[in-house]
């Protein structure tokens, strides 16, 4: 071989090298799933297992499937417990074998739903907000490596509480805020990261160590920057939301609306912003960043149905819902979140309105009755799950 066929040669084995150890770019497993809103304040449980099974076999009503979970509960102090949810979806989906599962971290109860997901076309619940809330975990954003899965990006997630989308994604370190150790001391799953999860009867059981040793996630430097004077809120929700691939066709055209500030009441959860995107003023995407020590985090996604605005009730109904609403321009108002019994969804804020005297009041969309309701605290939910 003359020196010139070699370097040819050598240029390309390289070339074929590189294509094999570069990840390709992100790609998204996110399976059709169908949507139901839960049907009052404690159906979380069963709006979840309402869409696991019409997604595997057919639908059910949200009060057989509850009564279901509640015969199958084996711990007081709960709507839906794991034991409960993991029974129903196996009764209600034939061959399909239901676990529930203590993680020891968040890394490893993600990682086995993501390929739960691609390797088995196979949707998950996740026990989120310490327990408090069950969201359906349907879809996940990776990249490949020689045809494996190399890296986690994000989740789509499908949360029954939140009513203005039915296709909610999560950058992976946003989620992993969301998705925390269940919180309740008397509890057998206590301290752990809880998720149910299945597989079909007729091939073995899950390896999860195996099938998710090789894979990382992706770092949170990837979708945070400094805040600065400088910093374009909406071009960096833009920008973060093109490089992960999010919502291309209702981005398309769209302009930008004003970033909202929601502050947290819970010293877990960061502040953060919701920013609109809007065409002919319709708001088609929802993006939420994150701040925390001066860094802004794309944290989360949402494409919107059928919505006039981000935040319900806006601040003029949320003012006139006010018991002496005579005098609501005498209040101090802004928009709070803690995950509660009033709200499960960082997507779904609360006015806290505070006079003067220092009273304070609170207006939120109650979506069970679709109005604006006032509220005089923001309570503990009363049962887990």
């Amino acid at each position: 071989m003359n020196q010139q066929s070699t370097m040819r040669y050598v240029v390309a084995v390289l070339a074929f090298l590189s294509v094999m150890t570069v990840p390709g770019l992100a790609t998204d497993t996110n399976l059709g799933v169908p949507y139901y809103q839960q049907e009052n304040d404690y159906y979380c449980g069963p709006a979840v297992a309402q869409m696991w099974t019409d997604y595997h076999s057919s639908l059910v009503s949200q009060n057989t499937l509850y009564s279901f979970i509640t015969n199958h509960n084996i711990e007081t102090g709960w709507a839906t417990d794991p034991q409960g949810l993991e029974d129903c979806v196996e009764n209600y989906v034939p061959n399909l074998i239901a676990d529930d599962h203590k993680w020891s971290s968040a890394d490893s109860a993600i990682l086995g739903q993501a390929v739960d997901i691609v390797n088995r076309g196979i949707p998950s619940a996740s026990l989120i907000n310490g327990g408090d809330h069950w969201n359906l975990i349907k879809g996940v954003s990776y990249s490949l490596y020689g045809g494996e899965i190399y890296q986690v990006n994000g989740v789509w997630v499908q949360d029954p509480w939140y009513t203005m989308s039915a296709n909610i994604y999560y950058a992976i370190n946003s989620w992993k805020n969301e998705f925390t150790r269940v919180d309740v001391p008397s509890s057998s799953w206590d301290n752990y990261w809880v998720t149910v999860q299945a597989y079909w009867g007729s091939r073995s059981k899950p390896d999860y160590e195996n099938e998710t040793k090789n894979i990382r996630f992706m770092d949170e430097s990837e979708v945070s920057a400094p805040l600065t004077a400088k910093t374009d809120l909406a071009g960096f929700a833009r920008e973060q939301m093109n490089m992960q691939n999010l919502f291309t066709e209702e981005l398309k055209g769209s302009s930008p609306g004003k970033p909202v500030l929601v502050h947290s009441l819970d010293k877990h959860y960061p502040d953060y912003y919701l920013i609109p995107f809007e065409k002919n003023g319709v708001p088609v995407v929802v993006s939420l960043i994150t701040v925390k020590d001066n860094i802004v985090a794309f944290g989360a996604g949402a494409a919107l149905e059928k919505v006039t605005s981000v935040i319900m009730p806006d601040f003029e109904d949320a003012k006139q819902a006010l018991p002496d609403n005579g005098s609501g321009d005498q209040w101090k108002a802004r928009l709070v979140w803690k995950p509660c019994e009033q709200t499960m969804s960082q997507f779904m804020p609360v006015w806290e309105f505070t006079s003067a005297a220092g009273k304070t009041k609170y207006v939120g969309y109650d979506q069970f009755a679709q109005k604006g309701r006032v509220y005089d605290e923001l309570t503990e939910r009363k049962l887990k799950g």
